[in-house]
């Protein structure tokens, strides 16, 4: 007996492994899963212009990373004690111009090495609706709670990210790219209003699909819609989802794209995670130095297995009630 519906994930003709590499952009969604793949020693640069939702911000940043348009001085606007670029995140604001422009562009230069190197480009949609600073009349990928007099605001047609994305194809299509659109509910602008704004995304995506041969989609927003449909899987916002939704569409992200070898990689990597996560409580003993010896025989064995994978496990926890 089935508890709930299914979404039907085909495999596309390629498989991701440990000797790619991945440019992340876009939402929040993009941070979990890139902070998933980070965690099994993939080589990846998640948001390098921080946390951007909207297409328009996302594909312009693509431009300025292909062709290393660094930021100067007029580029950034002083608010609230603070300097802030309208293309990044708030991470990136600071009370020095200097060093706002260095910590911007530093990002810039490491996501432009890249990008050339990287083989799949992986970009989370988040919502439709933009907003047009008045004053240099550009879509803003952040407001940084400027007045809402400095900006207009309305929702993208498909043609407008059609167009958009046109602009910046033939900067990608050596490239394959994976789009998804982010199963967090932009309750701000309303029930309608979000369900109006992730249809254009999605029909966007889809058209993008049949347009260029590179492009494939994920459907993170309908597991969380149809298959995790119980506020059970929602944090206490009841618009994110939580741990537990979050690991499960991870889940269904590496069966689709990950190659059997690749899943028996992150396998091996899970096991060495759970030994280095075992508590000893009596350090010194002869127990403690026979469970230390495992440790350290079952690194071995994966770094001689998997020589060119770098990833740092934390060290045994020396408190607890294990051993």
């Amino acid at each position: 007996m089935e508890f709930s519906t299914k979404v039907l994930l085909q495999r596309p003709p390629f498989s991701i492994c440990h000797l790619d590499r991945l440019l992340m952009l876009g939402s929040c969604f993009t941070e979990n899963i890139g902070g998933m793949l980070h965690s099994y020693g993939f080589e990846l640069d998640c948001n390098p212009f921080g946390i951007v939702y909207n297409p328009i911000s996302i594909f312009k940043s693509i431009q300025r990373i292909v062709s290393e348009d660094y930021y100067s001085s007029k580029d950034l606007l002083y608010y609230n004690d603070l300097y802030l670029s309208l293309d990044h995140h708030g991470s990136f604001s600071g009370l020095n111009k200097a060093q706002v422009l260095e910590k911007i562009n530093n990002r810039l230069s490491i996501a432009h090495q890249q990008l050339k190197e990287s083989k799949y480009i992986l970009i989370t949609l988040g919502t439709s609706f933009v907003y047009r600073h008045i004053e240099r009349d550009s879509i803003v990928a952040n407001c940084h709670k400027i007045p809402g007099s400095e900006f207009d605001k309305r929702i993208l047609s498909t043609d407008d990210i059609l167009l958009a994305y046109k602009e910046i194809h033939p900067l990608l299509e050596n490239k394959i790219v994976i789009f998804t659109v982010s199963p967090v509910r932009h309750w701000r602008e309303g029930a309608v209003e979000n369900s109006r704004s992730k249809s254009i995304l999605l029909e966007s995506i889809h058209q993008l699909k049949e347009m260029y041969g590179n492009i494939t989609y994920f459907p993170a927003y309908e597991i969380m819609m149809d298959e995790l449909r119980d506020y059970r899987f929602y944090a206490e916002d009841m618009l994110h989802p939580n741990n537990v939704a979050i690991q499960y569409i991870w889940e269904r992200f590496i069966d689709s794209y990950m190659s059997s070898s690749t899943l028996n990689c992150m396998d091996r990597i899970d096991k060495l995670k759970m030994l280095y996560q075992h508590k000893i409580k009596h350090p010194g003993t002869q127990s403690a130095f026979a469970y230390q010896t495992k440790v350290e025989d079952a690194l071995s064995n994966f770094k001689r297995d998997y020589p060119d994978i770098d990833i740092q496990f934390s060290s045994l926890n020396n408190t607890g009630n294990s051993i």
